[in-house]
């Protein structure tokens, strides 16, 4: 009994001295320093500059990384607004031909000239015109650009 109780008292001062070495070795690196030696305390104005112009460029990078981003997500709703856009305006330019397709049918003899020639552009208009206004109703709920949305608020 007289040694296992020696042992363990044996064992608790060494741990004690190495933690105060370790202790003495901090104290004496701070107390032996005056602080304006540490590389961490002050940078020269080189390297301040320095950091400085890595952080712009990292922000830049952030920046365009965000932007592209968003991009890619507006990519759907986008693709919808060219595909009405496109299809409303190959419809406006076949209300042209649609027109000339009514003078030729002038000689119709179901409905008359004027009438012929009224209905098809009349209904070639009207469904071009509905595929334009949706388009540009999609296209101004789309968030390119969170500064304009804030400015209509």
């Amino acid at each position: 009994m007289k040694q296992e109780q020696s042992e363990p008292a044996g064992d608790v001062p060494q741990p004690i001295a190495a933690a105060d070495e370790s202790v003495a070795v901090e104290n004496d690196t701070v107390a032996g320093d005056s602080g304006a030696g540490h590389p961490g305390d002050r940078k020269p104005l080189r390297d301040q500059f320095a950091d400085l112009v890595e952080d712009a460029r990292t922000l830049a990078q952030v920046e365009l990384e965000y932007y592209k981003t968003k991009l890619s997500v507006n990519l759907q709703a986008t693709r919808t607004v060219l595909i009405l856009f496109t299809v409303g305006a190959t419809l406006g330019i076949t209300t042209i031909l649609a027109m000339i397709l009514g003078i030729l049918l002038i000689a119709s003899h179901y409905l008359g000239p004027v009438a012929a020639t009224g209905l098809v552009t009349g209904t070639t208009l009207l469904l071009t015109t509905i595929l334009i206004t949706m388009a540009i109703k999609r296209a101004r709920k789309l968030p390119l650009d969170e500064e304009t949305d804030d400015t209509e608020k």
